[in-house]
């Protein structure tokens, strides 16, 4: 019988996660997959001809409970003899500031933090302990919630390398018999057995019923998302040659086809195309799933239409236009108007739009006058540079440094896991800095300098009123 090591071995070579001289660093929670991982990468370094070191991040949501699982991980990196590298984020704080998802934060948090390891210790790869079951998981958790199912890649890049799933191809049940022969014991998350989040609804409901039917149903999964990824990175690089040979741009920039060509492509490279012309007029950003695949499947009925010209209204601004067997797009807002900040004035309220006001000033400041229930205050400290504040609507490549997060996130992602709607995202204020840094969005979430109670090294006030 095939052992772990053959099947992670041959996982490995045949999709070519690591290199000789690579520097991994084991994502290590101190449960059984990921302690499974790190005693073999740790047991094999030198015949891999690689480094070996975990990284281990307390959400703070246990106690010590949680800190127990750090010390763990920590001595079994002592007895392997690697280095250990721990952090951790205080997920129940920044619930309380800053509201938002329980497991967004978290993962936000623990990713910060091995990029931030990554990057200063030099590692190139971060290595996961998703295993087959996990892949399974995936696959049917996507079709769930009406998403194309391709599943997790064995590898895919990350900000400070290459994140690698060397475990993929392995069962759950292959990992305790692993760390069963050689004597490694681990620690359970009492989070794990809550059926409060939708993972593990899958995990103790549907994958079992699975896999009864059929034992061999997630290693299965994996050579099929294998197959659905490879196809995938074939239509879209297929999407992107006729994006770049058909595809011309105005003198404003914005982006236009001829129907009679997009017509002549296969169905399958008409959705991608669509789909690189909305990312080019998003800049990127990621059409909400709300309005994807309506969208998408809109906008090619129209185009395969031969009746009259027709026109549609995209989301911030956009407008889609067919005439004369021609589809072109164009802006329906003035946009560098609609984005020009308006200075906030210490001391005075300052109306923005017919239904908020602002103020900000020194703590104590006789100004701020009596609040009300609606009212949202803010205790802020920057430095005298960053001040005045002004606020303005969101512009593209936006960014915000959170609390508890080590490198700043994307507004437009945001939006989209904080679930704004996308009418509302470009109604919404943008507080800024003197250097055009966005510091909070107010009724969404505050940067890292705000608190929603008032701290010793606080120096200013910001209150926000719905009018």
């Amino acid at each position: 019988m095939i052992t772990l090591k053959e099947m992670a071995t041959q996982f490995i070579q045949q999709n070519a996660l690591l290199k000789e001289g690579d520097r991994i660093l084991v994502a290590c929670s101190g449960g059984v997959d990921s302690v499974g991982l790190l005693h073999f990468l740790a047991s094999h370094k030198n015949e891999l001809s690689v480094d070996i070191a975990a990284v281990h991040v307390d959400h703070m949501l246990r106690g010590a409970e949680s800190a127990e699982d750090g010390s763990y991980v920590e001595s079994l990196c002592q007895s392997y003899g690697i280095p250990f590298y721990g952090g951790s984020v205080p997920v129940p704080e920044i619930l309380a500031v800053e509201g938002g998802n329980l497991q967004a934060v978290c993962r936000e948090g623990r990713y910060a933090h091995f990029s931030k390891v990554m990057a200063e210790m030099d590692f190139n790869v971060l290595a996961t302990a998703h295993h087959a079951e996990d892949q399974l998981e995936t696959l049917l958790m996507q079709l769930t919630k009406g998403v194309y199912p391709i599943g997790m890649s064995s590898s895919r890049e990350i900000e400070s390398g290459v994140l690698i799933r060397p475990f993929l191809s392995v069962m759950k049940a292959d990992i305790h018999k692993y760390l069963e022969q050689y004597a490694v014991t681990y620690r359970e998350d009492p989070s794990n057995h809550s059926d409060a989040y939708m993972r593990n609804r899958f995990r103790h409901h549907v994958i079992p019923f699975v896999l009864e039917e059929n034992a061999l149903a997630a290693r299965n999964s994996v050579k099929l998302a294998g197959h659905l990824q490879e196809d995938e990175e074939l239509l879209n690089r297929l999407a992107t040659e006729e994006f770049e040979r058909n595809v011309k741009f105005a003198s404003d920039g914005l982006p236009m086809i001829d129907v009679l060509t997009f017509s002549a492509m296969h169905l399958s490279l008409q959705r991608r195309v669509i789909t690189l012309l909305l990312n080019y007029l998003y800049d990127g950003e990621t059409v909400p799933v709300e309005h994807n695949s309506t969208l998408v499947t809109q906008l090619i009925r129209h185009l395969h239409s031969t009746e009259g010209n027709v026109t549609i209204d995209l989301p911030r601004g956009f407008r889609f236009v067919r005439e004369y067997n021609q589809l072109t797009f164009s802006r329906t807002t003035d946009l560098h108007k609609r984005t020009a900040p308006q200075v906030l004035p210490k001391g005075v309220w300052t109306q923005w739009q017919p239904d908020m006001m602002f103020f900000w000033d020194e703590l104590g400041s006789p100004h701020l006058g009596p609040l009300t229930d609606k009212d949202e205050v803010l205790y802020f400290d920057l430095p005298n540079s960053a001040l005045p504040l002004s606020i303005r609507n969101r512009k593209d490549g936006d960014r915000i440094l959170l609390p508890g997060m080590e490198h700043q996130k994307r507004l437009s992602r945001l939006l989209i896991d904080e679930k704004v709607v996308l009418r509302d995202r470009n109604r919404l204020p943008i507080v800024i800095t003197a250097q055009d840094e966005v510091c909070a969005v107010p009724g969404v979430r505050y940067g890292k300098a705000f608190s929603k109670n008032e701290l010793m090294h606080n120096k200013y006030i910001l209150c926000v009123r719905n009018l």
